[in-house]
This record gives C-alpha cells, sequence and structure tokens, in this order.
C-alpha cells in the first residue's frame, strides 16, 4: 500500500513524517532499524530529495531518529527512555530558521533584500540562513535541498532570470513546503511573492518622458534579463502602456535587447546608439543598462539629455553620481525583504488560506539625464542630492 497520496489535502511532507512516526511507534519499525537512503525514498515514493531530506530531519529533532556518519539513519535506540524536557522539545516547531535563496550578493537590490529580510525574521524570533544561486539551476536546487535538510521552517527565493518554469520551485508549491519568491514571479504559478511594481513604474518614466515633450522613446534591455523575466516583461508592458494611451507610434526599431557581454568586446549599444534614426528618449529595463548607454554614448560623443534623454530603473547607488546624474525608478527593495518575511511566517505558523501577491510602490526618482532641470521645472519631485 502507497504511503503518499498526492491527492490527499495533507502534505507530502507530513505524509511521510506521519507514516515513519507511526511505525516507530507501533514497533514495525524497532530500535536500530535502518531506513532507506534518501535517494530510495525519493525514488520509491516519486517525491523530491529536500521532501526526504526535511522529513527526516523532523523525525530526528523529534528524537526517533539518529543519524550516523557513514552509515545512514536509524530508529533510535532509546525512544522509550525520553525525559520530560525530550518530549516537550519534540512538540515544539522544528526550527526557527528561514532559508534565503538570493541570485548573487553583489547588487544593491539583493544586498537591500537581505537587510530587509534579516531585520524582520531577527524581530520575530528567527534565525537566517543565506545562500546565492548565481544564477544556476543546479546550485539553486541544490541550496533548496541543503537549507531544507538542514530544517529551516520555510524559504525566501529569489528566482532565477530567463525561464518560465522552475522545476524545484514547482516542487516546494506542489509539497506544501512554506516560501516566498521576491522580486519576480512565475506567471503560471499561483504562489506567494512580494515584488516591486515595475509596470507602473516603468509606465511613470515613460510618461514623464512624453510630458518633457519627447515622441520617439525606445526601450533597451538585455539578452539575459529578457522579456520572460517578469519583472522586465512587466516594464516593458509599463512603457509600451504609456505610448499607447498618449497616442505615440508603438515602433519596434526603436525596441533594443542587447547581446551578452563579452570581455573586450565593444560596448553592446554602441550599434543602437550610433544610429541617425535613435530614439530622442530611452527607457532603460534598469540602472545597469542605463550606464552601458552612457558609456556608449560617450565614446561616440553624444551628449545626455541633449542628444538623448534617459531613465534607469532600480535607483542603485551608484545612479547619483553618474554623469549626467540617472533620471531612474526606485525600488522598495527593503521593504520587499520585510514583507517577504511576514508572508512566510504567517505560512510557517499554519495560514493556509489565500495568496499573497503583492506589488510594492516605486518611485521616480528625477535627475539630469531625463532633461527635466532644463526642459519643465517642478514637474515632478527633483532629487536634490
Amino acid at each position: 500500500m502507497p504511503i503518499i497520496d498526492k491527492d490527499h489535502d495533507e502534505s507530502l511532507y507530513h505524509q511521510l513524517i506521519n507514516h515513519f512516526r507511526a511505525r516507530i511507534l507501533d514497533g514495525s519499525l524497532p530500535a536500530g532499524s535502518r531506513l532507506p537512503t534518501e535517494v530510495e525514498l525519493t525514488k520509491e515514493h516519486d517525491i523530491s530529495r529536500g521532501t526526504v531530506r526535511q522529513a527526516m530531519t523532523e523525525l530526528v529533532n523529534e528524537g526517533l531518529l539518529e543519524r550516523i556518519k557513514g552509515r545512514g539513519t536509524f530508529v533510535r535506540s532509546n525512544i522509550g527512555q525520553q525525559t520530560s524536557s525530550e518530549n516537550q522539545r519534540a512538540q515544539k516547531p522544528a526550527s526557527k530558521r528561514i532559508g534565503l535563496l538570493l541570485s548573487y550578493l553583489t547588487s544593491d537590490l539583493d544586498v537591500d533584500i537581505l537587510r530587509g529580510v534579516e531585520y524582520a525574521a531577527k524581530s520575530r524570533g528567527y534565525q537566517i540562513s543565506f545562500a546565492y544561486t548565481e544564477e544556476n539551476s543546479e546550485q539553486q536546487t541544490r541550496d533548496i535541498d541543503l537549507l531544507l535538510a538542514d530544517g529551516v521552517a520555510g524559504l525566501i527565493i529569489y528566482p532565477l532570470s530567463n525561464i518560465e518554469y522552475d522545476e524545484a520551485i514547482w516542487s516546494l508549491h506542489q509539497e506544501n513546503i512554506p516560501f516566498v519568491l521576491v522580486d519576480r514571479y512565475f506567471p503560471k504559478l499561483d504562489c506567494d511573492y512580494v515584488v516591486s511594481d515595475n509596470f507602473n513604474g516603468s509606465y511613470r518614466a515613460t510618461e514623464h518622458l512624453i510630458i518633457l515633450g519627447h515622441k520617439r522613446i525606445g526601450f533597451g534591455h538585455s539578452a539575459f534579463g529578457n522579456m520572460v523575466t517578469t519583472t522586465v516583461r512587466d516594464r516593458y508592458r509599463g512603457y509600451r502602456q504609456a505610448l499607447a494611451e498618449y497616442g505615440l507610434p508603438q515602433d519596434d526599431k526603436l525596441v533594443f535587447e542587447r547581446a551578452a557581454l563579452v570581455k573586450g568586446a565593444p560596448n553592446p549599444f554602441l550599434k543602437f546608439l550610433d544610429n541617425p534614426q535613435r530614439p530622442d528618449a530611452i527607457v532603460a529595463s534598469n540602472d545597469n543598462e542605463a550606464i552601458l548607454m552612457m558609456e556608449a554614448a560617450e565614446q561616440l560623443g553624444l551628449r545626455i539629455p541633449d542628444d538623448f534623454a534617459l531613465t534607469g530603473f532600480d535607483d542603485m547607488r551608484l545612479a547619483a553620481h553618474t554623469t549626467p546624474p540617472l533620471t531612474t525608478v526606485a525600488q522598495p527593495s527593503y521593504d520587499v525583504g520585510l514583507r517577504a518575511v511576514d508572508v512566510l511566517i504567517r505560512r510557517i505558523q499554519g495560514q493556509k488560506s489565500g495568496t499573497y501577491q503583492i506589488e510594492l510602490p516605486t518611485n521616480l526618482v528625477v535627475r539630469a539625464s531625463c532633461g527635466a532641470k532644463t526642459h519643465v521645472r517642478g514637474l515632478l519631485k527633483e532629487d536634490t542630492t
């Protein structure tokens, strides 16, 4: 008789725990019995290795199993002799730790999310176990498995770019393991996430350029951050919506996807900008793309905002110090981390109803690169830093 029923309301993780707990306590798995390996249980029951590890860790924490290095996992020999304090510990939640997976720890965005998560978790009595994936799917899967095996109560995940389906994250959803996505999401996966309002942020940046009098407004992004990634897709949608509402043409020739950066190769935006038909204003998908355009413009002898106006997205710390200072959209990345912890703890504590899909408002920061200070004063609040 199968021990896992994937159609059952109870999560796969809890079904596995309850099965082995019952067999241990009724004596059908006597003291000293060796359990199948994680790989064997994964294949036998068609569930993820992360689920198996998390279930085994819970049973170890309850004092029912013990792991012996180099030998495997065994039923403890002194279960009936547990002290009352041990029994009390077994009845408490297995963990007050949260796993956090970021892509890198080199960007302002990642650092600010980490700061928000760390502050919110500590204020609620939780610790953080941290890993970063370097945008590698195999690394992400390993990190998820390791964090679950280490007994974290739930996960906050910054998903990979350029994919519509992530098997590791879909498995977490299927197995009812608490998790929250940050910064980006998967449109076909109905799960909890906390992101910035990328659509309206880009809409406002584009609208700002339109109000300044620009007619031929382009959009620039990278092949790495393509339209599959929801941050870029939603920013592009906001850009298109603003053009449509103001009756401006949506010319695909004004949309440029740059190639991946190669050491020693020319700036990929040179070709786009070295053209008499270039846009008179450009909405960059993020600040890094905008800074690349600034560098290309300098090589071509073009002046910003005289030859073309420019906006970014993110408000990374460097944006206020470029030449000229970059008009951009500020993301509430710290608040994304705060809210993600709040949602995750609700799930850890047993809340099952509803789905939290939170978009936090962004803020347009007007600096010199858009030309506002020379064309329209007082249109929007200017950054004076």
